[in-house]
């Protein structure tokens, strides 16, 4: 970010739909791409990224172990409390009296990744990573049009989640619905009106490549945003059409409809018949 104009490294094509660095890099805030630098011997607890994301590692130098869980296989790695472990491999998981489901659990798919290999993990794969070496790698977490329907579902679990926790001080509470959104925003790092202007910046951006064309020099830079002219113009289509999905089930949503809305510019019912007639005229 301090040296914009140093092409570092260039995203793999694979990756390059990225609408979440997208959308903050027209925050201009920070965003999530890293480089992690780990010594032998360390490790990352078990946890899946962030809104239930994609993400990618390159390894730069060095060697990592993980353990991959497919998405779903968590459920049987709970304590009786609820709750996931930190260390997969504690000992303390054969205690079926804490973890009564694990009996159930599949064995984690293991990759030891070297130097110059890329590891991508699916939306929701709850994994353990441990540097085997002194390693450095560069990470990405990406949602875009094909894992963005999981991102929603996440978003509305947390909140469900939430609205749980405190539900004992709903009543004498007026403003109940908007702390729930302030504790999520807190814990996920998003809220829903957040969603939806995340979805807004996608979807304006996708309309100004099929309503201009594509934008050559654009292309040529290394950004989400610049991603979309490489990609084409029928992936523009895809990603309106995801969103248009998305959009839908968030504006019939209750608990968002229960938010003061008047804020979003643009309404989302403008945003929705614009978008649709985007896409008839991509289409015609």
């Amino acid at each position: 970010r301090a040296f914009p104009a140093q092409d570092v490294y260039t995203t793999p094509v694979y990756f390059s739909s990225d609408w979440l660095n997208e959308y903050w890099d027209a925050l201009a805030v920070d965003d999530y791409r890293f480089v992690y630098m780990g010594p032998k011997g360390s490790w990352t607890p078990f946890h899946a990224d962030v809104f239930r994301s994609y993400s990618w590692s390159a390894n730069i130098c060095g060697r990592k172990k993980w353990l991959l869980y497919p998405a779903g296989q968590e459920e049987f790695l709970k304590d009786r409390h609820g709750n996931l472990p930190f260390d997969v491999t504690a000992p303390t998981l054969q205690d079926r009296s804490v973890y009564p489901r694990y009996n159930q659990s599949q064995p984690p798919v293991e990759i030891v990744q070297e130097a110059g290999e890329i590891v991508f993990i699916p939306s929701g794969w709850h994994h353990q990573v441990y540097n085997l070496e002194d390693t450095i790698s560069i990470n990405h977490n990406w949602v875009n049009g094909c894992n963005v329907a999981i991102m929603w579902c996440f978003l509305q679990d947390e909140l469900a989640a939430v609205q749980r926790e405190i539900n004992e001080w709903k009543d004498p509470v007026d403003d109940w619905h908007l702390q729930c959104q302030l504790i999520m925003k807190s814990c996920t790092g998003i809220d829903y009106k957040e969603f939806y202007n995340f979805l807004k910046i996608i979807a304006e951006n996708r309309i100004s490549v099929l309503e201009n064309g594509l934008d050559d020099e654009a292309s040529a830079k290394n950004t989400p945003k610049a991603a979309i002219s490489t990609l084409g113009m029928l992936h523009a289509v895809f990603d309106l059409k995801r969103t248009v999905k998305v959009l839908t089930s968030l504006s019939a949503n209750e608990d968002f409809k229960k938010l003061d809305l008047t804020s979003l510019s643009p309404p989302p019912e403008a945003l929705l018949h614009h978008l649709k007639a985007a896409i008839d005229t991509a289409l015609l």
